[in-house]
């Protein structure tokens, strides 16, 4: 018997069992997986002896007999989670496991994700997922029906991690113990190890969590809705973002409200986001809640970009917008009076600063007032902020509680993250779609000279494959700023030519690592560096700087 590795899209490991096959009454023949790595290309981690070995050869064996155990052939897929009945959390079916399955199924995924860590072939935030989900696909619903006060799943474009950061503070300082995907690990199976990881070995939650509270890809909704239920759900915003997995906005926010539809859960939508906004219709109007921006920030005209929902999701008309706060997000009404944008049950009635340095602004509810303030800048930030305060008082988190939480708020994986190389500031910011991008130009950078940045754009499955949005950024706000950039990734080249064609200069270093090596040398002590990367070329960065300084450990994050 042979064990083969292999590791999935967020670089966790899987294994599988490959056996020698007799051929007639001669010898054993040795099977293709075993004459491959006879072969000089097998992985470097097959090739060591001791602990390693022994750990892949005693997993296999385990997930084969726990196959064996869960009865996994003989069962019918069930509907563990389903939508909310009235205002609490959804009546599962009786649990048909029995506790000998359950003993069996969550050690073998645990083992799973620490065997992915100690072989370093990832991070092991998902692979318990994919193992428990095979094992047992019912397992996220019965340990999800565990919280006491529900699921909320927090989706969207962008914001998502920042939003469901914000919240769970929010909800921790309220005294709920919160099970959330931290790491990042947005699709279905990261959101099951997540779970599994919260508990024990017979399947009870550690620490009696009273609430779940889950960021999830757009695309995988459904299936987390279908795996773990939901008693709230709040959708941030939708832009065009890897036209080559989720294809254009429609397509996507049809997706994400088929799923909505199936649940009785409580939805909060963005009022300021057409697209986001006609998810109504799926929803009954006494589950729906909306929040969104009265006036803009003061004095401050918004770089002007790509629009990606302007028709009217009735007749196709096209909206008219009377206030544009960022791409399509504003206030908008359908010519012929099919459509107009909702009023809000919370909003932000007025902006006092949202720049770099962090923002102030108002929230208005039920007729009062709110002054609010948080490190993190940007009008973009401010939605999140807003989304976070919208759900929080959904679940009964009190308005001065959550607007307490964003006093002492921190940035979030990879956004806006700070660390002091040398006692060179550098930021580490993730941008993946024209809308994101155009956001961080217009708060960090769109008022500087001088300034050392590096753009880093990979094209790998976790970026997506097309990066023709680069031309719907503005670049041309950083012409003659006389800024030093560095164009690195897998498609540097692409950066170099888009911002050519801005009349803005870059020199090209392909290799992340040594483009943020130039960085550091050109950034002299107490100056300050820009990083704005995809996803991949983001981990690769926090690697090399994971190497210079402490940072925090690196998640899986799926986009």
């Amino acid at each position: 018997m042979l064990v083969s590795g292999s590791t999935d899209r967020n670089g966790s490991l899987g294994f599988g069992l490959s056996m020698p096959v007799r051929t007639g009454t001669g010898p054993l023949t040795p099977s293709p997986s075993r004459r491959w790595c006879a072969g000089k290309s097998r992985p470097g981690w097959m090739l060591g002896r001791g602990r390693r070995r022994r750990s892949a050869v005693w997993a296999a064996g385990i997930l084969r007999s726990c196959r064996r155990w869960s009865g996994f052939a003989a069962d019918t897929t069930l509907q563990a989670a389903r939508a909310r009945v009235g205002d609490r959390w959804a009546q599962l079916p009786a649990d048909p496991v029995g506790p000998l399955r359950l003993l069996a199924v969550l050690p073998a995924a645990k083992f799973a994700g620490w065997l992915s860590r100690v072989l370093r072939r990832g991070s092991g935030d998902s692979l318990p997922g994919v193992v428990g989900d095979y094992l047992l696909p019912q397992l996220g619903g019965i340990l999800a029906r565990q919280l006491t006060r529900g699921v909320i799943i927090v989706t969207g474009t962008n914001g998502k991690t920042t939003t469901t950061k914000l919240l769970g503070e929010m909800l921790t300082l309220r005294g709920e113990e919160v099970v959330s995907n931290r790491s990042g690990s947005n699709m279905k199976q990261g959101i099951v190890s997540s779970l599994i990881a919260a508990a024990g070995v017979r399947g009870a939650l550690r620490g009696s969590p009273t609430i779940g509270l889950f960021e999830v890809d757009e695309a995988t909704v459904p299936l987390v809705v279908e795996a773990i239920g939901a008693t709230d759900i709040v959708v941030t915003n939708l832009f065009r973002d890897q036209l080559d997995r989720f294809g254009e906005v429609d397509a996507i926010a049809t997706t994400v409200g088929k799923a909505i539809h199936r649940t009785n859960a409580r939805v909060y939508l963005n009022a300021d986001d057409p697209t986001v906004a006609s998810l109504s219709r799926f929803v009954a109007p006494e589950r729906l809640v909306y929040f969104g921006l009265e006036s803009p920030a003061d004095g401050v005209a918004a770089l002007k970009t790509a629009v990606d929902s302007a028709h009217c999701p009735r007749c196709d008309a096209t909206l008219r917008f009377s206030r544009t706060f960022y791409s399509h997000l504003g206030h908008y009404q359908c010519p012929r009076g099919d459509f107009a944008r909702p009023g809000t049950t919370v909003a932000v009635s007025g902006i006092e600063r949202a720049d770099a340095a962090g923002s102030v602004f108002t929230v208005q509810t039920t007729g009062h007032c709110y002054r609010a303030e948080m490190s993190l800048g940007g009008v973009y930030n401010i939605y999140n902020a807003l989304a976070a305060v919208t759900v929080a008082r959904g679940v009964g988190v009190p308005i001065r509680t959550a607007l307490r939480s964003l006093e002492a708020a921190k940035s979030a994986f990879g956004r806006v993250e700070e660390v002091d190389w040398d006692g060179r500031l550098l930021q580490l910011i993730l941008v993946k779609n024209p809308a994101g991008f155009t956001q961080v130009l217009d708060t960090f950078l769109r008022s500087r000279t001088g300034t050392n940045i590096l753009i880093a754009v990979n094209d790998l499955e976790a970026d997506g494959r097309d990066v023709s949005w680069l031309w719907d950024v503005p670049f041309e706000c950083l012409a003659g700023r006389r800024h030093n950039i560095i164009a690195a990734g897998t498609r540097a080249g692409d950066v170099a030519v888009r911002l050519h064609y801005a009349e803005v200069e870059s020199t090209i270093i392909e290799s992340v690592p040594e483009a943020l090596e130039e960085l550091h040398r050109r950034t002299g002590p107490g100056e300050q560096g820009y990083l704005l990367t995809t996803y991949t070329a983001m981990l690769s960065a926090r690697r090399r700087l994971g190497q210079a300084v402490a940072m925090s450990s690196i998640g899986s994050v799926n986009r």
